[in-house]
């Protein structure tokens, strides 16, 4: 008698915490694709501007880069209690303002 209601408690329990994990693994894969992504365009836009000698290429680099080393950041601010800070929140944003700019910067620079 006591299985019939604690057994579907139970498994709705289980059912709960193993989305709770599929969730954050889901999450990590898709971090992780955008950060290889990241580093992929980072070098594909490195070999451009050496072919081609355009210092706008650069610029959309160096936002690459940045992208990178924002998704670093942020997955080691989830990580590490110590980093979840204001000045860490500024930075950030700093840095995605950043991103847009180079970006910005990348398109309407003229070629040289």
């Amino acid at each position: 008698m006591i299985f019939d209601t604690t057994l579907p408690l139970l498994f709705v329990y289980a059912i709960m915490f193993l989305e709770l994990n599929v969730t954050e693994g889901i999450e990590t894969i898709i971090l992780t694709i955008t950060g290889i992504f990241s580093l992929l365009l980072l070098g594909l836009s490195i070999s451009a501007y050496r072919k081609t000698g355009l210092k706008k290429i650069l610029f959309a680099a160096t936002a690459f880069a940045l992208f990178g080393v924002q998704l670093l950041v942020e997955s080691l601010e989830e990580n590490f209690d110590f980093l979840d800070t204001d000045i860490m929140s500024i930075i950030m944003t700093s840095m995605t303002l950043g991103i847009l700019i180079l970006f910005f910067l990348a398109i309407v620079k003229k070629n040289n």
